[in-house]
This record gives structure tokens, sequence and C-alpha cells, in this order.
């Protein structure tokens, strides 16, 4: 019996249908076949991939027949030529060269600071205060990127960069799922708010590096220093317009994400009386054994990071992810010919109630025992294979110590019953975002 069923509808009303609502639809075909055809084209053909030994032949055993392709084209526009962006042997060379950004002993180092500077956001809230979530913890991380990857102090910029970044998110999302993709030289009134944002961003990014090359000690330990010291297969430094690149991919994609996941998690907390209490009474018992290294910390928790699996699983910030085969290729008996396309979402394949029971509640303790009892590749929140996230380690590390810093001293009130909308931009938000009410614990 073959993988593949075709979708029952017209190509034209299964664009019409993605475009309005893409999460929607991704889960209506989850139950549909391993793999769902779109019946775009003979040539090339659209799947929907839902078996998870299909994504693993895409994302790891049959990667090397595969680019990132459209996704990689748009995100250029505001990234350059980036870690996420770059495809095959460059992409190899980039992880390569900045992969010890991320070793156990930097996570260790840039723990302290996120702790210190969690402690500090959560100091300026007050009791009573209604928060906006989404804005705050957007500000929070991406101080905490500035700092810890750049060896920045962003904190008077950190609300016109948020911005900034919320602009070429809001612009890239629109690309993405547009039929036409017009040069962001054209004068539209969008692409002049990306190209004004995108300067934004290049100010700061260019003063940091300047800043670093005339203090080059004190960024030695940072991501930018390990990028100034790096040099190409001859010899020569990268340039500047590489560095750029490289700072412009972390500075958004390595704060916008952990933002969103953990507005996710306030939410679900909000929601969840049981869950939270549990919580809480986690950080009680571990504020009463003595203070810890801000790593020791993370490191002593047990529930709290099954609290942020379960966010990722329900919630996670890479809702799709797509490939293109440049070559034909054969994957479990199946041929597809080259420039096929594969959309992939972790997003609709968590929900599959064949694997996790009761896959749309909140259940933190689905992952006492780990992952190894579900198939690989049926939880992937950070993807997999030589291009899954680089800084997934760290951003466990993030989120767990913000999620911690902030609920040892505060408890958020949800203010609204109305469940959130999920909003699939680049990465997974709450449409409208999220306001609650801060409570001294």
């Amino acid at each position: 019996m073959s993988s593949i069923q075709g979708i029952r509808t017209s190509r034209l009303r299964n664009f019409f249908a993605f475009q309005r609502d893409p999460l929607g639809f991704m889960v209506e075909q989850l139950h549909e076949g391993e793999l769902v055809s779109l019946r775009t084209s003979r040539t090339r053909p659209t799947f929907i991939v839902n078996s998870p030994r299909f994504v693993q032949s895409i994302l790891v055993s049959q990667e090397a027949s595969f680019r990132k392709g459209r996704s990689s084209d748009v995100l250029r526009r505001t990234l350059g030529d980036g870690l996420l962006t770059t495809e095959k042997e460059t992409h190899s060379t980039q992880r390569r060269y900045m992969q010890p950004a991320f070793y156990k002993e930097r996570i260790q180092a840039y723990a302290e600071t996120v702790r210190a500077l969690t402690r500090e956001a959560a100091g300026r809230i007050q009791p009573g205060e209604i928060v906006a979530l989404h804005d705050e913890l957007m500000q929070l991380t991406l101080t905490i990127i500035a700092k810890t990857m750049f060896g920045a102090e962003v904190e008077e910029l950190k609300a016109e960069l948020a911005h900034a970044v919320n602009d070429t998110i809001e612009r890239t999302a629109k690309t993405l799922f547009s039929p036409l993709v017009l040069p962001l030289s054209y004068p539209t009134p969008g692409n002049r708010v990306h190209r004004r944002a995108i300067r934004t961003l290049e100010e700061m990014v260019y003063a940091v590096m300047d800043e670093a090359a005339r203090s080059p000690e004190k960024h030695r330990s940072t991501l930018l220093g390990m990028l100034l010291d790096t040099t190409d297969a001859g010899g020569a430094p990268l340039s500047r317009e590489e560095i750029r690149d490289q700072m412009m991919t972390m500075l958004l994609a390595g704060h916008e994400t952990t933002a969103n996941l953990l507005t996710w998690v306030l939410y679900s907390l909000g929601r969840e009386p049981e869950a939270a209490a549990e919580l809480y009474r986690e950080l009680d018992e571990q504020l009463g054994a003595g203070p810890p290294t801000a790593f020791e910390a993370y490191r002593r928790f047990s529930y709290l990071p099954k609290v942020i699996q379960e966010a990722l699983r329900l919630y996670p910030p890479a809702w799709m992810i797509l490939r293109e085969s440049e070559e034909e290729l054969v994957m479990h008996g199946e041929t597809f010919p080259a420039g096929s396309t594969f959309l992939i979402s972790p997003y609709a394949i968590h929900r599959n109630g064949e694997v996790f029971e009761e896959p749309l509640a909140f259940r933190p303790h689905r992952f006492d025992g780990g992952e190894s009892a579900w198939p690989r590749f049926a939880y992937f929140p950070f993807g997999g294979g030589a291009r899954g996230c680089i800084g997934s380690n760290f951003a466990m590390m993030e989120a767990s110590l913000i999620l911690s810093g902030l609920c040892e001293s505060l408890h958020f009130e949800p203010l609204d019953p109305t469940p959130a909308v999920p909003e699939p931009l680049v990465s997974l938000r709450i449409r409208g975002g999220l306001r609650m009410r801060a409570v001294r614990r």
C-alpha cells in the first residue's frame, strides 16, 4: 500500500485553506496518510509529511538530498547568508566555527547573565500590574542575547530594537506565505517598513562590532569575539558582512523564539492551576536548598523542564519546516522527482493522539519517562539532523532560568478566559499578545 494519499480538494482550494488557517489546515491532514499530496504538480509536487519515519529520512538519513529552498530565500532578505539561510558545505563550515559558543562551559557562564537580567526585570514589575508579557519577554530575551552573544549593553535601546525585530518578523511572515515575492528594493509600504527595521538592527550590530574591534578582550568570550577571530579556508578574517549576517541571525532567531515559548508557558500555567502549583512548590524547595550557581539551579529542576517541554510540544516556535529535494530520490519505497517540496509541521505532528494521550491537554508529567517512549521524530521542537537548532541547550537553559526567575517572586493571573489564538508567523506566537496580572507571591 502506498504511503502517499492525495488530498481530496483542488489545488486552488488547498492554497486558500492554507492561507486562511495554516495550522488548522496542517492538523486536518494529520491522519490522512504518512504523506499527503497537495496535487500541486506532477513535476514539482508538494507533500505534507505526517510520519516520523519520513521526517527522520528528510532531516537526517537523506538530508544531503534536500535544501531549505523558499524559506531560506525569504529569510535571506533580512539575515543575509547566516546560519539559518546557507546550504550544504557553507552551512557546515559556519556551524563548525559557531558551535563552540554553545559548549557546556559557555552555557554555564551565560546562565549567570540570564539569571541576573531576569531578576532585574522581575524587580521592575509591580504587584497588581497588568503586564504585556510578550512585549516584556521580547525585550528581556533581546537584552540577554545581546549581552551573552555580543557582549553588548542594549538596555536603553531594547524597546526600539524589539520593535524593529517585530517589524522584520511580520514582514518576513507575510512574504513567506505570499505567492508573489517582490524584491525588497521595490517601494511598497511594507518593504519600506522592513528596510527601516533592518537599518535599525544593523546600526546596533555594526556599532557593537566596532566596539569589539576596539576592545577585543572585553568580547573575547562571546560569539562576536569568536567571529572576529575566525578565518576562512584561505586564512583571511571574516568580512564585516559575514559577521553582520551571523549577528543578525542570532539576534532574530535567538530571542524571539524563546520569548514566544515563555509566553505560551505562562498562558498554559494560567489555565492549569495544578501545574502552576506544582511548579511553585518546586521553586520554593529549590530556594530553601541554598544559593547555587545559576547553572546548578537550572540542573536541579525536575518538574520545570517538563513544563517547558510540554509547551514546546503544544506550541513549538518552529511550527513549520520546509524542505525541497535537489534530485530524484527514493524514501521508504516511494520515488519523488527533483524539486519536490515537503511541509513538516511539528505543531501538527505533536498533536497526534495515536502517540500522545490527550494530545490537546497540557500535561507536563507525560515527560516523566523522557522521550524514549515515543517514536523518534514524533516530538522534535528543535528540528533535527545537520540543521537542528544549534542553540537548543542554550534555549532550554535560558527559558528555565527566566521562568524560575519570574515565578520565584511573582504569580501571573489570567485576565481573559478565552483560549489564546496561535499566530503562525516566522515562529508561533499568541495573536494579540498576552496580558496577565502580576501578583507578588
